[in-house]
């Protein structure tokens, strides 16, 4: 279930990544969007998460991501994660468990980190332009980014409204046939966030078990 949030994160980080190797009119828009969440001191959103196979769905859930700069903190499947640039804190509630790790920016297999997705997606990554579609009234360019290499999945399929370069909707396709997409909503931008919500205070779980793998 880490994995499907890494992705989720991932697919938001694209599109503020300027990806290369570009076809269709991706590149152009690409670099608008790209110079446009480039500008963002820091993002919030909230997500709702609907997961599919052969067209029956699976299950839903929802999730809330916060970013500013190499700090982040979300929560996905009962499993919050806090990072404050130096440790990472990963909270099971079921288990009123933390984990705790070092940070590392330079650590490959860190993808939850969103610097190093930002400074790497487009060595990863090819874009695609799809085309432009109206739903329930709002105009989208649609753009396919595919991994370089072997992956689970073949394709993310992302979706920005055309008018204001925002990202609206995200689709993961793995090869199993499954489906994640992501409805973003009440995205905001340069909003101010407390340094505090990015540190995990043990004080506010009760008996929780801490687990210092620093």
């Amino acid at each position: 279930m880490r994995k499907i949030a890494v992705l989720m994160m991932m697919a938001v980080m694209a599109v503020a990544a300027s990806a290369q190797n570009v076809d269709g009119g991706a590149n152009d828009l690409m670099k608008k969007v790209s110079q446009q969440y480039q500008k963002y001191s820091s993002i919030q959103f909230h997500y709702t998460l609907k997961t599919t196979k052969d067209d029956k769905t699976l299950g839903v859930s929802q999730g809330d991501f916060c970013l500013k700069g190499s700090k982040y903190k979300t929560n996905f499947a009962g499993v919050q994660y806090f990072c404050d640039g130096v440790s990472i804190w990963s909270y099971d509630k079921s288990a009123n468990e933390v984990s705790i790790y070092e940070y590392d920016p330079d650590d490959d297999q860190n993808l939850m980190n969103p610097q190093r997705i930002l400074k790497d997606w487009s060595a990863q990554f090819r874009a695609k332009f799809i085309r432009d579609e109206f739903q329930n009234n709002v105009q989208y360019s649609i753009v396919d980014l595919t991994p370089k290499t072997a992956q689970s999945y073949y394709r993310i399929r992302v979706y920005i409204v055309k008018t204001s370069l925002k990202i609206a909707k995200i689709a993961v396709y793995e090869k199993d046939n499954t489906i994640y997409t992501y409805s973003i909503e009440q995205f905001k931008s340069d909003i101010p966030l407390d340094d505090k919500i990015f540190v995990f205070d043990k004080s506010k779980y009760p008996g929780v078990e801490v687990n210092d793998m620093r």
